[in-house]
């Protein structure tokens, strides 16, 4: 259905059907529900808030320990809706950082899983590409090549491991 469809059919309904209609549609989808909440409430802080736990829960336990794999798909997922009704650059750059953040707190966790090692340049690249795109280098310019240096160690320690990279060590 285009815009322009959906735009005549509400214009059709009456008060009491919108009412109900949208009621509906709150009931009926968890992203609708989210959504008209924050249009409801629109603090931006605070729903940065949740999806980072949100992104915390990706990575670990309400008790620390880490989780075996992370989704990223879900991850992809909840920075995507994030992005959706949350217009504010800064916010975004902060979550994009903050995952990158913890995925990188998860690998060293996790015996510095190799196989992530994508994923993690890919976030990175992807945050220093958002703020560049938004001029936000001097709030998390720093941060950024802080994040960068970690991801460097990070392979650098890779390096030392054997070529299948399961976390082995090779013998010296």
């Amino acid at each position: 259905m285009s815009k322009a469809k959906l735009k005549k059919a509400l214009a059709a309904l009456d008060k009491d059907e919108l009412v109900t209609m949208v009621t509906e549609l709150y009931d009926a989808r968890k992203e609708a529900k989210e959504y008209l909440e924050y249009w409801l409430d629109p603090d931006a802080g605070k729903e940065l808030e949740r999806v980072e736990k949100l992104v915390e829960r990706q990575f670990f336990t309400p008790q620390g320990i880490s989780r075996r794999t992370p989704s990223m798909p879900a991850l992809n997922k909840l920075l995507k809706d994030f992005m959706s009704i949350c217009f504010e650059p800064e916010r975004i750059a902060e979550l994009m950082l903050y995952i990158a953040d913890r995925l990188a707190d998860w690998m060293e966790v996790r015996y510095r899983r190799v196989s992530y090692r994508t994923s993690l340049r890919k976030y990175v690249g992807d945050a220093r590409l958002y703020i560049e795109t938004h001029e936000l280098e001097p709030v998390f310019g720093l941060r950024l090549q802080r994040l960068e240096e970690r991801v460097e160690a990070l392979e650098a320690y890779q390096s030392e491991l054997s070529p299948r990279g399961y976390g082995w060590r090779r013998r010296r």
